[in-house]
C-alpha cells in the first residue's frame, strides 16, 4: 500500500529525497540515484521548504494551508491552491507521483 494524503499523490517516493540549505537555497537531492545520469537538485523557495517539510510529517493539504496561512497571514483557502500547485510541480520533474 502506497502512502497518499488528500492531494492524492503517492509520497512513498519522498523517502528518496533530502532537503539541505546552502546558498542561501532550499534544495531537493535525489539520494537514490545511480550517479549517471545526474539528476541536478530541485530548488525550494522557503514556502517550498516548509511544504516539503510538512508533507514529510504527514500532514495533509488542510493541515499546511492552515498553518501556513497562520505564518502569512492569509486564508489557508487562498493558500490551498499554492500548495496543489506545488505538489503538480514536483510531480512535473517526477520527484513525486
Amino acid at each position: 500500500m502506497t502512502e497518499e494524503n488528500d492531494s492524492g499523490l503517492d509520497l512513498e517516493g519522498m523517502s528518496r529525497y533530502q532537503m539541505r540549505y546552502a546558498a542561501g537555497i532550499y534544495w531537493l537531492l535525489d539520494m537514490s540515484q545511480p550517479g549517471y545520469p545526474y539528476k541536478k537538485p530541485a530548488p525550494l523557495n522557503e514556502q517550498g521548504a516548509r511544504i516539503w517539510e510538512m508533507t514529510g510529517r504527514g500532514m495533509d493539504i488542510g493541515e499546511i494551508s492552515k498553518k501556513l496561512g497562520e505564518w502569512y497571514e492569509v486564508s489557508p483557502d487562498e493558500i490551498r491552491g499554492d500548495v496543489r500547485e506545488f505538489y503538480e510541480q514536483l510531480k512535473q520533474q517526477g520527484i513525486l507521483s
